[in-house]
């Protein structure tokens, strides 16, 4: 497969805010917060080092399934329009749990290093975060383009995460739920366009390759 260093480099605003947007409601950090602070309750001293490392970790998880997403595709033969409607599937999914104030079952939480897990993966770099970067890590959008969404939300999550008790304060338990359930219908709204886009390009493709 050729390297094409004008797909690598390629910048589309409005391609740009729509992967920002997505990556954002998927990363639902906001959300987060309450089970952040109940994980962490009794470690408010190591918070801000937890935060630290969690971020981390699931930027560079995003960042290694971008770069080579496109790689594994080849490998497993798969196209982006098959990962596009699995990738809807499982954002429909988060979305439908979101909306019933329900912990997706693609973040289940158990475990006992927080920073790596849950909160690094899978409430940050969970299914719904990989699937969204792996597909816009793919032509005609730029790979420098979902890197800069990457890190500008891992930018965000860092914050928001810092400032997890100002938010929570602000907010109240009644504003997350909200907020979490408009995100909700945002992503289940993505989610479907990304299965009728990968079904109507699969049919395309099929229909192209009849005689």
């Amino acid at each position: 497969m050729a390297f094409d260093l004008g797909s690598l480099f390629a910048f589309d605003l409005s391609s740009f805010v729509a992967s920002f947007i997505l990556l954002f409601s998927v990363f639902d950090v906001i959300g987060t917060v309450p089970l952040f602070l109940a994980l962490t309750q009794d470690l408010q001293e190591h918070r801000v080092r937890i935060v630290r490392d969690a971020v981390i970790i699931a930027t560079i998880i995003l960042l290694i399934f971008a770069t080579v997403g496109p790689l594994i595709f080849q490998v497993l033969g798969i196209t982006i329009n098959d990962f596009k409607i699995a990738g809807g599937i499982i954002l429909f999914i988060i979305a439908v749990d979101n909306l019933r104030g329900k912990i997706s079952q693609t973040r289940t939480i158990a475990a006992t290093e927080i920073a790596a897990f849950p909160l690094a993966t899978p409430l940050l770099a969970g299914p719904g975060a990989i699937s969204t970067v792996m597909i816009y890590a793919n032509p005609p959008y730029g790979l420098l383009e979902i890197y800069l969404v990457i890190l500008l939300n891992s930018l965000f999550a860092l914050v928001i995460l810092d400032r997890a008790s100002w938010v929570q304060k602000a907010l109240g338990n009644n504003g997350t739920q909200v907020f979490t359930r408009i995100v909700g219908l945002l992503i289940a709204a993505i989610g479907i366009a990304f299965i009728r886009e990968g079904i109507v390009a699969v049919f395309q493709s099929s229909a192209g390759g009849v005689p």
